[in-house]
């Protein structure tokens, strides 16, 4: 299989995660998301394996019709009487001739010793060095963590790319600046962070070279101000549309027998396999998220709800620590949606979700539990602390003003809340004793606060 034939595959393949991570979760369920993603993996491995199948049948006929020519040709200059049966045997007891001398082989034919080496000299005199190469690609192609493949890449580039410095940026965090991930080589050639405009190629979307022997050479990479001399190599990093970061090089004189093509062409290819790889780290990155985090508020699932919660009080009753629990719902809901719609009442949840995270300590954890329920597990939380952030949460909401078209949106919440051990000893009582005083608290009049107390005096 050739490294285009892998190539085309593997976009293929990306291209449904990415069709089945941008399909909305309304109109195709995650469970579906993982059964195509099954299917299509299926079907891609079938027709790879169909590719593979046809080229080694393809090379073994090859092989048996050289190896018949051979034979025939070998029985010619023996004079056509062939010395071995069927199964390998002599027929006489003669003994048999020397082999053919190397000149008696078809004109045009080398000895297998004689090609290896051919192939050998090919490959090194295109300048590409083979075990960093293949380490490199085996980390990536395992998908291996990020560290684990700039490893070898730090070997591979002052093989690759010999008497030449270089440095390869990557976002960290914002698309504001790229920052330096690795350096190669002698030189200075670019600083520790550079701006995305600075490079050519973050604009052109493709190999930028530039050869400062040309006097009438202007712009280009304004980065490259620390050596501009001999050419450069500027490279995107970019996979499914998406910009990573920037690969760029500098030389003073290429090597012998090598030339700006032969460069440009390796730049290319080590360029296209990083940046198919971060490609495939950020969307298994984004699946993650999307396996925890609710779709529309971006807060924490039910399913990652369900486990915290469970999680957080075995921890509490190990160290006989408290937990509380809050359950709300914004009182508007209703009005919203029969006056402004279900849009409306959507931007209401994305607003809650969004500034519900500010108004708790960072080792609490905010979930949408479902439909327009929200909850905040507290660790540690006794009943006091429990009760003062629900009545933060609540003094907060009633104050947000959301613009909405010509319209301001607002809402009020109607709030429960349970603490272990004051109220449940479970993760199924907790949860049930704060989502009965939520309700509580809706039959009650709505915007308040009530507390687990209420249900043992019923």
């Amino acid at each position: 299989m050739t490294l285009f034939n892998y190539i085309v595959w593997l976009i293929a393949f990306l291209a449904g995660v990415a069709a089945a991570f941008i399909a909305p979760e309304s109109s195709v369920p995650l469970a579906g998301k993982f059964v195509f993603l099954g299917a299509w993996g299926a079907v891609l491995g079938f027709v790879l394996y169909t590719i593979c199948k046809k080229k080694i049948e393809s090379t073994e006929n090859d092989f048996n019709e050289n190896l018949m020519v051979l034979k025939e040709n070998n029985m010619e200059f023996n004079g056509g009487i062939s010395h071995d049966d069927d199964y390998g045997h002599q027929e006489d007891e003669e003994p048999a001739p020397a082999p053919a001398p190397m000149q008696d082989l078809p004109k045009g034919a080398i000895s297998a010793k004689e090609a290896l080496e051919q192939l050998e000299t090919a490959a090194f005199s295109a300048g590409i060095p083979l075990d960093p190469w293949k380490n490199f690609a085996r980390a990536v192609l395992k998908n291996r963590p990020f560290k684990e493949v700039i490893a070898p890449l730090q070997e591979l580039l002052p093989q690759l790319f010999p008497k030449a410095s270089g440095v390869l940026y990557m976002y960290a965090g914002t698309q504001a600046d790229l920052h330096k991930v690795l350096s190669f080589g002698d030189q200075v050639i670019s600083d520790d962070v550079i701006h995305p405009g600075e490079c050519a190629s973050f604009d052109a979307g493709d190999i930028v070279i530039s050869d400062y022997s040309n006097p009438n050479l202007t712009g280009g990479c304004t980065h490259l101000h620390h050596h501009p001399k001999g050419v450069s190599f500027c490279a995107p990093i970019e996979g499914l549309e998406e910009h990573f970061g920037i690969f760029t090089m500098q030389t003073d004189v290429l090597p012998d027998q090598e030339t700006v093509e032969d460069w440009h062409a390796k730049v290319s290819i080590l360029a296209t396999a990083f940046g198919l790889y971060v490609a495939n780290q950020n969307l298994k990155v984004r699946f993650e998220q999307h396996s925890i985090r609710d779709t529309l508020t971006g807060l924490f699932n039910r399913r990652y709800m369900e486990e915290s919660l469970q999680r957080e009080v075995s921890a509490a009753a190990r160290h006989k620590t408290p937990i509380g629990l809050i359950m709300l719902y914004p009182d508007a809901v209703n009005e919203i949606q029969s006056t402004r719609g279900r849009h409306a009442v959507e931007q209401l949840l994305w607003e809650l979700g969004q500034r519900l995270p500010g108004y708790i300590r960072n080792e609490d954890i905010p979930c949408r539990f479902e439909g327009e329920m929200f909850c905040v597990i507290l660790p540690g939380a006794d009943l006091k602390i429990t009760r003062q952030r629900a009545e933060k949460i609540r003094n907060e909401i009633a104050q947000l003003q959301i613009a909405y078209g010509d319209t301001i949106l607002s809402t009020t919440l109607s709030m429960g809340v349970s603490v272990m051990p004051t109220h449940a000893n479970d993760a199924a009582s907790l949860l049930y004793a704060a989502q009965a005083s939520m309700q509580y608290a809706l039959q009650a009049g709505t915007n308040r606060v009530i507390l687990a107390d209420v249900l043992s005096q019923k």
